[in-house]
């Protein structure tokens, strides 16, 4: 997918999503805990007019953060909206086609619905997510449930 990208980054690695996905970017806040949810589901917070589940990105992905986490990215998808909780936001890319790389192959034996691809910009990759794949599975119904 070409277009332009939020990138943000977890530990050393970088994520981007799709700037068109990304209704707010927020300071990291105080959340309202969820007894006995899983490890990815951090939480919520109040947002506008609704209620806002948070997903740790860190907890997500399995990837440890250097700094605590700074910022919410707020995500609008047709399963619902959430935030995700992420280190620190970096940048906004535009990644052409051409700036895809061959490592997106393996990708597909991973998570293959994850991502559109590695984009790769000044020697750098970021891995370019779906913003519905970022949901586990498990939290779908329970996201869909909240936003309706």
């Amino acid at each position: 997918m070409e277009g332009k990208f939020v990138v943000f980054r977890l530990g050393n690695e970088k994520f981007g999503v799709p700037i068109e996905s990304v209704e707010r970017i927020l300071p990291s806040q105080p959340l309202t805990k969820i007894p006995r949810a899983s490890k990815t589901l951090v939480g919520m917070f109040p947002y506008q007019d609704t209620t806002v589940a948070v997903i740790d990105a860190s907890a997500r992905f399995e990837i440890p953060l250097n700094e605590a986490p700074e910022h919410f990215l707020v995500i609008a998808t047709e399963v619902g909206r959430y935030a995700l909780r992420v280190e620190g936001v970096e940048t906004i890319n535009h990644f052409s086609e051409a700036d895809f790389d061959e490592a997106q192959d393996w990708l597909a034996s991973i998570e293959p619905e994850l991502a559109y691809g590695v984009g790769k910009k000044d020697n750098s990759l970021c891995l370019l997510l779906k913003p519905e794949a970022i949901v586990p599975s498990d939290l779908k119904k329970k996201l869909t449930a909240l936003a309706a």
